[in-house]
């Protein structure tokens, strides 16, 4: 059975059964390996765009003995979801950017559920996917080394919610869990020093939101 690491094994509990899932930039395909390993997907599809990368997932997927149930597929992942009736992505450990510009196909209006996780430029993300029409269904923060990941679940929805300012830069699920209070006390004290560095006005409106934040979490 192989082993991954807790950043892609917080990817795990978002996977379903019936999902028809494609792994876009799937590298070593180790999630993809694990979902199967454990019975929780019967047969994926993983993709890359880089024929080395991609290779390198083909060699791992061989070892395991699994290539009937892992499909391998070389290209935008998003181009060729229609080919295989995809209705869930998952696309991981890389920059909201790399995200977005994967997503930003006619294709993404034939996926359900989007598994992502971005480890900056979260507003970005959110303000994306609501404009796709996809409702954000959860968030998780994960710790990875000096790393801080965002897991972001997202559903289609034909009634795509609205949110605040607030809710796009920090996230609409986030800020309403207490487990989340050091994280945001760590986020305040990182905006301070850049404001008092840069005396930036854009830094201050999001200090006085992370106050509103830590104030509603601390009175729960």
């Amino acid at each position: 059975m192989i082993k991954i690491s807790d950043r892609l094994k917080s990817l795990v509990p978002y996977v379903e059964s019936e999902d028809i899932v494609m792994d876009v930039g799937c590298d070593h395909a180790l999630l993809d390996i694990y979902l199967v390993e454990n019975n929780i997907l019967n047969k994926m599809y993983v993709c890359d765009v880089n024929p080395n990368a991609l290779q390198n997932g083909i060699d791992n997927i061989k070892k395991s003995g699994l290539e009937k149930k892992i499909i391998p597929i070389l290209g935008y992942g998003i181009e060729r979801s229609a080919e295989y009736n995809i209705d869930t992505l998952i696309i991981s450990g890389m920059g909201s950017k790399n995200i977005i510009s994967i997503l930003e196909s006619p294709n993404l209006n034939r996926v359900y559920k989007l598994i992502l996780q971005s480890n900056n430029n979260h507003y970005e993300l959110r303000k994306f996917l609501t404009q796709k029409s996809f409702n954000i269904a959860h968030e998780e923060i994960i710790k990875d080394g000096k790393k801080t990941y965002i897991n972001i679940i997202a559903v289609h929805d034909m009634y795509p919610k609205t949110y605040t300012e607030k809710e796009y830069e920090f996230g609409p699920i986030l800020i309403k869990d207490k487990k989340n209070i050091n994280y945001f006390r760590d986020l305040l004290e990182e905006y301070e020093d850049l404001y008092f560095k840069s005396k930036n006005e854009q830094m201050h409106e999001k200090m006085e939101m992370l106050d509103e934040i830590l104030d509603d979490l601390e009175a729960m």
